[in-house]
């Protein structure tokens, strides 16, 4: 089975313009946001990436995060760009990014003839909140039911068929 999850957490040297008052290197928010929408299309090549977004003021202390978003499919995803050092920050999706299409296959796959059809959502990709399932609608032998999929931080899947 393909990972579930998307991982986008690479450093990255700076490019940015030091600080003539501290002569450390600042991040523009152009410069991330360029950086993520090229790491994005890298990681998902198959799905529509768009613009990504940050704040105007990124982090300029060590250890200091920022969350922007990215377009994936016109779905809004999360991600936290944290300062390691002057010279580079991390980028890395701020809750596990599944493919739905995946999740779909992992529904299937768990009920096994059970599941004829799975739905899981409008949405091809998702970034649920943490604890709360991304919920799917199977219908096959049976009546219609609802299973529910938690996404945990490493990006394993659990379905659970009620």
């Amino acid at each position: 089975m393909r990972r579930l999850l998307l991982a986008l957490g690479v450093l990255v040297a700076a490019c940015g313009a030091a600080d003539p008052g501290t002569g450390r290197v600042a991040f523009s928010q152009v410069e991330v946001q360029a950086y993520l929408e090229r790491e994005v299309r890298r990681t998902l090549p198959h799905l529509d990436v768009g613009a990504a977004t940050c704040p105007a003021q990124l982090p300029r202390r060590v250890g200091a995060t920022a969350t922007c978003t990215v377009a994936v499919e016109r779905v809004r995803l999360d991600y936290e760009v944290q300062l390691l050092v002057a010279d580079r920050f991390e980028a890395r999706p701020a809750r596990p990014v599944v493919v739905v299409r995946d999740v779909v296959a992992a529904v299937q796959e768990k009920l096994g003839a059970q599941a004829t059809s799975v739905r899981c959502g409008d949405d091809p990709v998702a970034q649920p909140p943490p604890g709360q399932p991304l919920l799917c609608q199977v219908s096959g032998a049976g009546q219609e039911r609802t299973a529910a999929v938690r996404v945990g931080d490493d990006g394993s899947v659990t379905v659970t068929d009620p």
